[in-house]
């Protein structure tokens, strides 16, 4: 599998998520009265295969509005079962490195979600990147 077949893999199973994940954060954008938001993409240790995405609040608020958005803030994620992985990802193509892995998640997931954000925020209130 090259990169290109890894990437429209997984910008299609994203995909499948886009609906929910708009109106998720169309709510934190009405609703949180936030400083800022972040979109964090969190590749597993093993670079395998699996990764989360998540928001993050910013500002004095943001332990409280993390809270109270509790797991409303999980906006995709890929987990390992007994049948392989969940949903259906493809695995990190042979040869890459954990780096290329997360890399190539963290593109495909700024290119899905960037339209989902909602229009109106002021220039940095958005982020997404790679938790550090």
């Amino acid at each position: 599998m090259d990169t290109g077949d890894y990437r429209a893999a997984v910008t299609g199973i994203l995909g499948t998520a886009a609906q929910e994940t708009s109106a998720r954060l169309e709510r934190f954008w009405t609703e949180a009265r936030a400083e800022g938001i972040v979109i964090d993409v969190f590749v597993d240790q093993d670079g395998e295969g699996p990764f989360d995405v998540w928001a993050r609040f910013e500002g004095a608020d943001a332990f409280a509005l993390d809270r109270r958005f509790d797991d409303d803030r999980h906006l995709f994620g890929v987990v390992w079962d007994e049948d392989g992985w969940v949903p259906a990802v493809p695995p990190r193509p042979r040869g890459w490195t954990r780096d290329d892995l997360e890399a190539a998640v963290v593109e495909v997931v700024t290119e899905w979600i960037t339209p989902l954000i909602p229009a109106g925020a002021p220039e940095g209130f958005w982020r997404i990147g790679t938790f550090a």
